[in-house]
């Protein structure tokens, strides 16, 4: 059996898709949107890790819509939690066993119990969550096992989630100030360099 993950190159995404190894044949997919170069971590991360890997782009009125939820809000969540369900909703046209790296406490993005249900009966897929149960600390003592990573400032681009593209758009049609004035600052993000041999 085969399962997409959606990937972004950092430690959460690829530790769920390792788990998944000895039961599925994994494939890695992320999405971008069409003017911006932002899948190049996730990449590189799929080469590390060994797992096929494709590049889905949004239509541009998807990135339209994120937008503006981004801007009414002034905070990344609701546009962030869009592009999580849209994503899935696309990957499920052909796939039928969909997961990511959402872990317990994350709030974003995440998609609601009844969401999921939604989502699975209304496509006739599985969602799977790998990292549903485990906090933080567990993952990155897991991930440590399994992977060499870095943590860097999400500014730096060091993974090709949607926040990436996101942030991108913004500076280009409203300058940094918008980005500052919605996404937190200080904000981190993890990039894969190395999968561990075990």
């Amino acid at each position: 059996m085969k399962v997409v993950v959606l990937f972004s190159g950092g430690k959460d995404s690829a530790l769920a898709s390792i788990l998944l190894e000895p039961f599925f044949d994994v494939e890695l997919a992320t999405f971008a949107f069409g003017p911006y170069d932002t899948d190049g971590a996730a990449v590189e991360a799929a080469k590390v890790l060994n797992l096929p890997h494709r590049t889905i782009v949004f239509d541009d009125e998807v990135l339209e819509e994120a937008l503006r939820m981004l801007q009414a809000a002034g905070y990344p969540r609701d546009g962030l939690n869009l592009l999580h369900r849209r994503a899935l909703e696309i990957l499920s046209r052909d796939e039928e066993f969909l997961a990511d790296g959402t872990k317990r406490e994350d709030r974003v993005p995440m998609m609601t119990p009844d969401g999921v249900r939604s989502l699975e009966d209304r496509n006739n897929v599985h969602y799977i969550r790998p990292l549903a149960g485990y906090g933080s600390k567990t993952i990155n003592a897991l991930a440590s096992s399994y992977m060499d990573f870095e943590t860097l400032n999400s500014e730096l681009r060091p993974a090709s989630d949607f926040e990436v593209g996101l942030r991108m758009a913004l500076v280009e049609r409203f300058g940094q100030d918008e980005v500052t004035r919605i996404f937190p600052a200080l904000h981190m993000h993890t990039r894969v360099i190395r999968r561990k041999r075990i």
